[in-house]
């Protein structure tokens, strides 16, 4: 199955007790990543953590129309190839869809996944295929934020009776950079290792 087929496949986490089960939608896509232990592996089904946010958000609720609550919002990359966010407010749960953009001397513009070569510095920074350079900025709907976490969780395909699933990993794996290619993994090292030359001077 490839990132280009546009397939969907549902993949469920299973509780401990087998009495909760978990169904989303998720694709394939091969992300290479570098550990802060300075190793390297790949994941083809993933969910990258970006942190924790207070923000304000607006919604719509019957009766009231359009309200701006306070809300706490959890942050994840999906390699469905965008971000996603759950959280709560007062009245309730709520999603949104954050948009990644490029903050450089250019000022800021959104960007899509396959524009990325890699996102490194534990997430604070991206460099475009194109080269370009910059911070790594999340838009949640006008809250202006970056990673404060770069954690991977990894989804293995599992036979669940006569089906393939997708079950979520226990291991959690702080990242120092992640990359779409075996060859941009390797750039985004020695990206990082070129800044932290720079900064010793």
């Amino acid at each position: 199955m490839k990132w280009t087929s546009r397939l969907l496949i549902v993949f469920v986490a299973l509780c401990l007790s087998g009495s909760a089960v978990l169904a989303r939608n998720i694709l394939e896509k091969k992300m290479y990543y570098y550990t802060f232990e300075k190793k390297t592996g790949e994941a083809k089904f993933w969910a990258l953590y970006l942190g924790n946010y207070n923000c304000k958000l607006t919604r719509k609720y019957p009766g009231e129309g359009d309200v701006q609550v306070d809300a706490s919002v959890n942050l994840q990359m999906l390699s469905s190839g965008y971000v996603e966010g759950n959280g709560y407010c007062a009245k309730g749960k709520l999603e949104c869809l954050p948009t990644m953009t490029i903050k450089n001397e250019n000022g800021s513009r959104r960007i899509e996944i396959d524009s990325i070569d890699f996102i490194y510095n534990e997430g604070q920074n991206v460099q475009l295929k194109s080269g370009e350079k910059g911070e790594f900025v999340l838009d949640l709907e006008g809250n202006i934020v970056t990673p404060n976490r770069f954690i991977l969780r990894e989804y293995k395909l599992t036979d669940y009776f006569g089906e393939q699933i997708l079950k979520e990993g226990s291991e959690e794996t702080a990242l120092n950079a992640i990359s779409l290619s075996k060859d941009g993994i390797v750039r985004a090292q020695k990206a990082m290792s070129s800044s932290a030359s720079s900064g010793s001077k």
